[in-house]
């Protein structure tokens, strides 16, 4: 099950996931991102460090996201999860195709 947790003003979003990013949870993170992508120039955080577990919809959905995000002249920037979401990351590919760090950037 996944839970996201939003939170930020202006144009910088923090978004918290906790959970699993699967099949499941994939609607659930692209409305909520959605709703969110209207305004031009907005920067996204993805914070994975609670998630547990990302598949392949998941992979999809993040490579997905940051590409409506950027065609929006927005950034998204993704938080490094657990050492299973990393492998994940990493052994697909997805970790060089989109921002990745290591802690949320500062305000």
């Amino acid at each position: 099950m996944l839970e996201i947790a939003v939170s930020g003003e202006g144009d910088r979003r923090l978004l918290r996931l906790t959970g699993e990013l699967d099949m499941a949870g994939v609607d659930q993170f692209e409305r909520l991102l959605a709703l969110d992508e209207t305004a031009e120039g907005t920067t996204f955080v993805l914070d994975l460090r609670g998630l547990t577990f990302i598949d392949s919809s998941g992979l999809r959905t993040l490579i997905m996201a940051d590409q409506r995000v950027r065609a929006n002249g927005g950034r998204l920037i993704v938080v490094r999860g657990s050492e299973r979401v990393n492998e994940v990351l990493e052994m697909t590919g997805v970790a060089r195709r989109i921002e990745l760090v290591n802690e949320p950037p500062a305000d």
